[in-house]
């Protein structure tokens, strides 16, 4: 068992605990059970061995978050939880600063190493006093400073990639792109995407499409489809399955009770789709939520045999199509309160393994709601992220970024200020940014370009549903006009 003392001047109940993870020592998140008795934190899970623990902390003016400890050994005298936070952030800030090899190109005044050193300081400070109070207030401005050091660490690393990368040559048009409602939008939009985002994302969703068994509604689809094929936009679609919560058609839910084959009734969806659209889409996104359980209860081989089985479909008649298999909790959250869930690093592999060709995964990384798996992170836990799936040996592309713009969705917020438009643009212009200086990332796909009712989280388009371009629109298309000059990266 882990046991942490948590701060005596916050109220901190079992029922007030948000987001909580339990790692082993390969950052895979296992089952457990967590609960607070007497101002103590009680971390259970039937594995042995040392674990880490990640929750949603007020971390100040850094951020309402989720914030993880170090892999610490059972012991019975309780962690000081706010110590230990921050240790695993001073850590952080050292090891990712050896993997990029920044500690000899940060001089002691670039902003980042005084944050760090002054957070180092506070750490100290809190470790060798014997004042629980005093510890716990050094320990939390420590902690504040140590985020604020990992973030400009890893927009420091990002700016210096990003002129490795593109230093010499134009950022390709297909770096940056965004998802389109499947609705009727004005001309307006239309020339933004043709001027700014020529690489979009048809949703085709089996809810999307066919909500009543046997009933298709093409004409958005269709209308999206031929219009980006005119005007040589890329186009990438789906996901074709979507079983992740709320996207499961209730037809499907009542031939499976029947018993009716998953693989069966997916691939009479998927042919029918492709069949339409063959090779106007660039890459097919097979599905996405497989491997989380959320909505249907599959083991590990199933969700294999579904992604094999849908690619052969895909692939049927044109060998050569482009498949991406999308994951919608790529910090796998998920396997914590639902045991039946696959990590999604291991879930990858498995179907690697199996022999299935994948041309691409695709991570969602969208935040600031309450929605299971999209607690707020902040920079340097995405690029931690999106480094870790560097391991798979497979092109990343970001398939759903997004953050909100309003503060009202209890999902966290990000630095001092709660979530609101401006806010929400120059959130995305760092993560953007970030993530296109990885040599892995391929794209990365604005969550909406335009609010509609299924944007996740609400208010996550660049343009309102009453066609208003909000302060993201303007941040991003000026970021990727100064990127797509071959010298603005040097």
């Amino acid at each position: 068992m882990l046991r942490f003392s948590l701060p005596t001047t916050d109220a901190v109940s079992t029922s007030t605990l948000r987001d909580v993870v339990l790692f082993d020592k390969d950052e895979i998140v296992v089952p457990g059970k967590v609960r607070v008795k007497d101002g103590v934190l009680n971390c259970k899970w039937k594995e042995d061995g040392a674990k880490a623990i990640s929750l949603r902390w007020n971390a100040g003016r850094a951020g309402d978050m989720s914030l993880r400890t170090c892999l610490l050994p059972q012991r019975e005298q309780p962690y000081q939880l706010s110590v230990e936070l921050a240790r695993h952030r001073i850590g952080t800030f050292v090891f990712k600063a050896e993997e990029w090899q920044m500690s000899g190109r940060l001089s002691p005044e670039h902003p980042a190493m005084m944050c760090w050193e002054k957070a180092r300081e506070l750490f100290t400070k809190a470790m060798v006093t014997n004042d629980h109070q005093e510890a716990e207030a050094s320990a939390k401005k420590s902690l504040t400073l140590a985020i604020e050091a990992t973030e400009r660490l890893a927009m420091a690393y990002a700016e210096l990639q990003l002129k490795i990368r593109f230093g010499n040559k134009r950022l390709p048009s297909t770096a940056v792109g965004v998802r389109v409602p499947l609705r009727p939008v004005g001309d307006a939009i239309r020339r933004t995407i043709l001027n700014e985002f020529p690489l979009v994302t048809v949703p085709l969703s089996w809810s999307a499409l066919c909500d009543d068994a046997g009933q298709y509604d093409w004409a958005q689809s269709d209308e999206w489809v031929g219009w980006a094929t005119d005007n040589r936009c890329r186009i990438a679609s789906g996901p074709l399955v979507d079983l992740s919560v709320g996207n499961v058609p209730r037809w499907v839910r009542a031939r499976l009770d029947a018993g009716d084959s998953l693989n069966d009734i997916a691939w009479d969806h998927v042919h029918k789709v492709v069949s339409r659209y063959g090779d106007h889409v660039g890459i097919w996104c097979v599905g996405n939520g497989i491997n989380t359980n959320d909505e249907l209860d599959l083991g590990p081989e199933a969700m294999v045999d579904l992604v094999r089985s849908l690619a052969l479909c895909i692939r049927e008649s044109n060998r050569g199509r482009r498949i991406l298999l999308e994951i919608d909790q790529p910090w796998g959250d998920h396997v914590y309160n639902g045991p039946g869930g696959l990590d999604p690093l291991q879930f990858v592999e498995h179907v690697m393994q199996r022999g299935v060709r994948l041309d691409s995964v695709g991570l969602r990384i969208r935040m600031g709601d309450s929605v299971p798996g999209r607690s707020v992170r902040d920079l340097m836990e995405v690029s931690r992220l999106v480094d870790r799936y560097f391991l798979l040996d497979i092109p990343i592309i970001i398939s759903r970024l997004g953050a909100p713009d309003a503060s009202n969705l209890k999902g966290g917020r990000w630095r001092e200020s709660m979530w609101d438009a401006d806010v929400q643009a120059r959130w995305a212009a760092r993560a953007i940014v970030m993530l296109i200086s990885k040599r892995h990332v391929q794209s990365v796909i604005w969550n909406d370009l335009v609010d509609s009712p299924d944007t996740k989280p609400p208010g996550g388009g660049m343009i309102g549903s009453d066609g208003t371009p909000k302060p993201i629109l303007t941040r991003v298309v000026t970021l990727l006009r100064r990127l797509r000059t071959p010298t603005a990266a040097s």
